[in-house]
């Protein structure tokens, strides 16, 4: 986990975004090479198996701050997602966020990262 000098936590969630890209761009690979781009219903169950999974590294540390409501869409990690999902509906980028996220059965990341931390909870508990 990498931190500035500050402990500024944008910074973390920057950092996290690299394996979260790589994620994607397998992901969109995968669908050219397999000829499944032009059906988003695959391609979004390949990105919340494969891209979310990569996107959680360190969420412990990064989400924290966004979540928060009005601070939930500004994650870098967060408009990556969002990006894509945009991109496999083929929607305008001006979309409204929670309509997106709702339409393709997503939440966005730092929730997923919130409903684990609640079941280890309700598991020792």
């Amino acid at each position: 986990m990498l931190f500035d000098k500050h402990m500024n936590l944008h910074h973390a969630a920057s950092h996290a975004l690299r394996p979260f890209n790589a994620a994607i761009r397998r992901v969109k690979e995968f669908g050219n090479k397999k000829r499944i781009s032009d059906r988003p219903h695959a391609m979004l169950w390949l990105f919340k198996t494969y891209a979310v999974s990569a996107g959680m590294y360190a969420s412990q540390i990064w989400s924290m701050q966004f979540l928060k409501h009005d601070n939930g869409f500004s994650n870098p990690l967060q408009v990556a997602h969002r990006a894509f999902l945009k991109r496999i509906l083929g929607i305008k980028s001006t979309s409204a966020n929670w309509c997106v996220l709702r339409e393709c059965a997503q939440e966005p990341l730092q929730f997923y990262w919130f409903r684990s931390a609640l079941q280890i909870l309700e598991q020792d508990g």
